[in-house]
């Protein structure tokens, strides 16, 4: 695949992931104002956050953060395949990802 296809699948995902992640944070808003009513403790500093309640908080936005990613690759994916009507480019690989291939390939020398 081209730079191009590259550069396409970046301007298409801008696009796709901004009202991808709008969405999530509304998303995540809403199922903390349901599970708990008062503001989330989003401040390190407050000293009347709670623990348990930070945590919560920390592992809610993580989740929707997950969810926006996939989101946004899938919709990129489809729009990219519906303009261009070719396959997109794989992604690129994570740093844990290239070490994990480079571990088996030297695993596999040793054999």
């Amino acid at each position: 695949m081209g730079a191009g296809a590259k550069i396409g699948m970046k301007v298409i995902g801008i696009a796709v992931g901004i009202p991808v992640s709008i969405a999530t944070r509304k998303l995540v808003q809403a199922a903390w104002s349901a599970a708990r009513p008062q503001d989330p403790a989003v401040d390190p500093d407050d000293s009347r956050a709670r623990w348990g309640d930070a945590i919560a908080w920390a592992a809610l936005s993580a989740a929707g953060i997950v969810v926006a990613e996939l989101a946004t690759r899938r919709g990129t994916e489809v729009a990219y395949r519906a303009i261009t009507g070719l396959e997109p480019p794989p992604p690129n690989k994570t740093k844990a990802q290239k070490k994990l291939d480079k571990a088996e390939q030297k695993a596999a020398g040793k054999k």
